[in-house]
């Protein structure tokens, strides 16, 4: 047994850009049994098999109705992949492969297959080989792991561990998925996984696994072994330059269009107040952030404190921040105006209210699903003033109604302070001691690696975080823009002493006008907006919400822009 702090440092330390490996890939799968219900927001359409590496590679079917597929992998130095896979249908020479030269990503397929060959999966901004097993890093936030003990897999010593997916009070787990339990043999050695088993209720859904791995072979080392096939896809093995053109660019610059319109029957858009309503300037930061320089990860017990962190707890808390709006959209602003259309149109409307705004609450939370979110300051006078769950219901609290609907996960983007496992998804250097506020702390410096970036509090790199050493929340998170302060986001006068559930119940006085939440974001943006400007805007969000396609294109486009900047 190796313990759970030496556990996370592994997964969280894998790097297949630095191996020379080949091996025999084996999936075995099925029609997917169908997820969870999603969570409301904006609707999206499915994208099947999204982050697996046989999506669109032939299967053998079996007689149990379930899918066999096979691949040969091979990885050179600098990030250099090849993966081909036989098709079982075609006989010798039947075959499809994608790859990554250093320069290019591309992907190849007969003809007999028809349509274009997509390019090869892409996880958190980086293509990817075979991302069940070469990203074992994303276990580390919302699931609960388990060490089962040692065992061989393709010949290499490895670790048999369970992950179990979480969900804390703040809605934090990952994404929707079609199993409840994960099985992994994690490599000893290199960190990655050479086997993955996710099942539901027992049964198998789907295996991943590698059945031979021979390190630092021979054609590894040659160049020519991952250069495209001719004829192939190409694309920006870097992701550095997404393209503005094309059907899923109009469908995205439709949708923008169309929240673009939206926004101007919102009143008090963020920054339209008075000169003298306006908010002080971003704080200047105490301690400074980390240096620019590249570090070593953190240490084993400070990943550690932040994957403890998504565990559920009882935590009371004032959240405060400065948001710099002209400096978050400064990167996207020369490529969306460049676009034209909806997108420039959105910019137009957004960037020209622009401020400094600060945002200030007082958070309370209690185990899922129980939670009270009390703002005393706000950017827009129209927003939720509370927002209370007692799991059973939930309500937001504006001026003069209320939305009342089910208990719902906590979704605002500054609770996203109150939990720190979500940085394991990122690169993360430093984890010196500290004292902020008279708190023990760490401080770490936090660097995109093709990571996720988190809409309202961190949308550029690099970051400067300050960690609590007791609950693993941030105490503080600076987010930059080139050389400017961005955004600025806090946690302070933190207490984990119990809450009184009664204080999670909201009491809505008589003759208060009362509307049922749908949990659509937009849909119940406008539901309360009175008058002519109410009626344009709930059509204006009624159209919106009809464009399901260009929605989701736009939500791909975004996918894909986000760790381009």
């Amino acid at each position: 047994m190796t313990g759970l702090p030496d556990l996370i440092g592994l997964l969280y330390r894998a790097d297949w850009t630095r191996l020379s490996l080949s091996g025999e890939l084996r999936a075995e799968y099925g029609p997917e049994p169908p997820p969870p219900p999603p969570p409301p927001p904006l609707p999206r359409s499915p994208r099947k098999y999204r982050s697996r590496w046989y999506r669109d590679w032939p299967g053998q079917r079996q007689d149990n109705d379930r899918y066999v597929g096979h691949g040969a992998l091979l990885i050179g130095s600098g990030g250099r992949w090849r993966l081909v896979c036989p098709d079982p249908g075609r006989g010798a020479g039947g075959e499809a492969a994608e790859g990554n030269d250093g320069e290019h990503v591309w992907s190849w397929r007969p003809l007999e297959m028809g349509g274009p060959a997509p390019l090869p999966v892409r996880e958190n901004g980086t293509y990817l080989p075979v991302p069940e097993l070469f990203c074992p890093s994303r276990l580390l936030g919302g699931y609960t792991l388990e060490e089962l003990g040692p065992v061989t897999v393709a010949g290499r010593d490895a670790i048999a561990v369970a992950a179990t997916p979480r969900r804390d009070a703040l809605g934090f787990r990952p994404g929707r998925q079609a199993y409840d339990r994960v099985e992994v043999a994690v490599d000893a050695e290199l960190g990655i996984l050479l086997r993955r088993i996710e099942t539901s209720a027992g049964e198998l859904v789907t295996l991943t696994e590698l059945t031979d791995v021979t390190m630092d072979p021979l054609e590894a080392a040659d160049p020519a072994r991952f250069a495209p096939r001719p004829g192939s896809h190409l694309g920006d093995a870097k992701g550095e330059k997404p393209g503005v053109s094309g059907p899923v660019w109009a469908a995205a610059n439709l949708a923008a269009g169309g929240l673009g319109a939206l926004t101007r029957y919102l009143p008090n858009w963020p920054g339209r107040g008075a000169p003298a309503e306006q908010p002080e300037a971003i704080p200047s930061p105490d301690p400074a952030p980390l240096g620019l320089a590249g570090g070593s990860p953190p240490p084993d017990e400070v990943l550690e404190l932040l994957y403890r962190s998504g565990e559920p707890q009882v935590l009371s808390a004032t959240a405060r921040q400065w948001l710099d709006f002209a400096a978050v959209a400064r990167p996207m602003s020369e490529e969306m105006r460049a676009g034209g259309g909806g997108f420039a149109s959105l910019l137009d409307t957004v960037t020209s209210v622009m401020n400094v705004t600060r945002t200030e609450a007082r958070l309370r939370v209690s185990g899922p699903d129980r939670y009270r979110l009390d703002y005393s300051a706000r950017p827009r006078p129209v927003d939720a003033t509370t927002i209370s769950c007692d799991g059973e219901r939930c309500w937001r609290v504006f001026q003069d109604w209320i939305a009342v609907g089910p208990a719902t996960s906590l979704r605002e983007p500054i609770v996203s302070l109150a939990e720190s496992s979500w940085l394991l998804r990122l690169g993360l250097s430093g984890g010196a001691e500290l004292t902020y506020r008279g708190r023990p702390a760490r401080q770490l410096r936090v660097t995109s690696s093709g990571g996720e970036q988190v809409l309202g509090l961190l949308m550029s790199f690099p970051a400067d975080a300050i960690v609590d050493a007791e609950t693993g929340c941030l105490l503080r998170l600076l987010c930059y823009t080139d050389d400017t302060l961005a955004i600025w986001s806090e946690l302070d006068d933190i207490s984990t002493e119990p809450i009184d559930p009664d204080e999670f119940q909201v009491h809505v006085p008589p003759g208060t006008r009362i509307v049922e939440a749908t949990g659509n974001v937009i849909t119940d943006a406008v539901a309360a907006i009175p008058g002519v400007k109410g009626t344009a805007a709930r059509a204006a969000a009624e159209a919106v919400n009809r464009t399901v396609g260009a929605v989701s294109a736009a939500r791909s486009f975004w996918d894909d822009l986000r760790g381009h900047r």
